[in-house]
């Protein structure tokens, strides 16, 4: 008897933190910005990328993200990077709001050397964080930082689109 009355207790305190994230849905974000490579000296690279996360409450959403990096001096140069990310919102009411976001997956690049391409892959990891605006109750605009493995540093601008 009592197992049904804590779990039901649990249903009714939960129950409206699932039903607010059903309301907020999925979102969609496209990126771009400036990534650098640490190695004997920081490698400067173009990324652009892209994510789809779900909200699983309404402060946190989770979701993949896919990115490619292009050193812009040497078009040869390619990194894709492809991680499963959670996003936890610090206000996402507010119309400016913070955020942290942290990731875990796959790093691929492909570097030309004088014998020829290099290609390696290794685990990866970002974390960071940054600003959100609201331009609208389903468009957003933001800008982020992050650190990550392979070691790099990158700034981004994103926009987003929530349904």
């Amino acid at each position: 008897m009592r197992l049904h009355t804590v779990v039901a207790f649990g249903v009714v305190l939960l129950l409206p933190v699932a039903v607010s994230a059903q309301d907020r849905g999925w979102v969609a974000e496209g990126s771009a910005g400036w990534a650098g490579l640490v190695d004997d000296a920081t490698k400067n690279y173009l990324l652009v990328g892209g994510t789809v996360r779900r909200h699983v409450s309404p402060w946190v959403s989770v979701g993949p993200e896919f990115v490619i990096m292009s050193n812009s001096d040497l078009l040869r140069d390619r990194i894709v990077m492809l991680t499963g990310n959670v996003v936890f919102d610090a206000a996402p009411d507010a119309r400016v709001s913070a955020f942290a976001i942290g990731g875990v997956g796959m790093f691929w690049g492909r570097e030309q050397l004088r014998s020829g391409p290099y290609w390696s892959s290794d685990p990866a990891f970002t974390a960071g964080g940054g600003l959100r605006a609201n331009v609208t109750e389903s468009v957003a605009v933001g800008g982020e930082y992050r650190i990550g493995w392979e070691l790099h540093q990158r700034v981004s601008g994103f926009a987003s689109v929530r349904w």
